[in-house]
């Protein structure tokens, strides 16, 4: 697979390739079911599952620029076709939409710095997809909490008392059912890039 992460390395296939990300965040984005698994009661996102692959195969830099475009699509459909009120009060602050997902890839780098050399490639691209999924559910609840704490607490029908209940119950529900597809797929899809790069 060629070096996307080269700063001298800005060619037209590299354009493509981020178009085609983009591409696919709008596709997952505003195509129902696409960026979402629905089996009652879970609501799992998979949106994430691309920026992860951006990350991993062109560098934490074009991943936060995949995972902006994310966050930026996100606050467009908040406010223009909202599916809950979570998404008018909540996800309307781009501090609680763009924000985390911008940061999610430069952490998630960060990790991979650290432990890329200690782990069989396979082992490497779950554990990526495992973090950046956890990642994206902590950075997420993160920015609600500090920003958005008051209209999350009215909506959710919750007090200050409970919120870190209902908060941990989000992880186990949908946080940690994302975390394992993501680590599943990761190394698949990896895989397929890389016979195609």
């Amino acid at each position: 697979m060629r070096d996307f992460k080269s700063k001298n390395n800005f060619s037209v296939k590299k354009i493509t390739l981020i178009s085609i990300f983009m591409a696919i965040i709008l596709i997952q984005t505003w195509i129902p079911f696409l960026g979402y698994i629905a089996i009652p009661p879970l609501n799992i996102t998979i949106i994430h599952v691309t920026v992860i692959l951006a990350s991993l195969v062109m560098g934490g830099k074009t991943g936060a620029f995949i995972g902006f475009f994310w966050g930026l699509n996100s606050l467009i459909r908040a406010y223009t076709i909202p599916s809950s009120p979570m998404y008018i009060y909540i996800f309307s602050s781009p501090l609680v939409s763009v924000l985390p997902r911008f940061l999610m890839p430069i952490c998630l780098m960060a990790i991979s710095s650290a432990i890329k050399n200690r782990l069989t490639q396979a082992n490497y691209y779950r554990l990526m997809g495992l973090a950046g999924a956890l990642l994206n559910t902590i950075l997420v609840l993160s920015a609600i909490v500090v920003f958005k704490r008051e209209d999350y607490l009215q909506i959710q029908g919750a007090s200050m008392a409970n919120l870190w209940s209902v908060l941990m119950g989000i992880i186990l529900v949908n946080g940690i059912p994302e975390a394992i597809f993501s680590a599943f797929v990761m190394p698949l899809l990896m895989r397929a890039v890389k016979q195609i790069l």
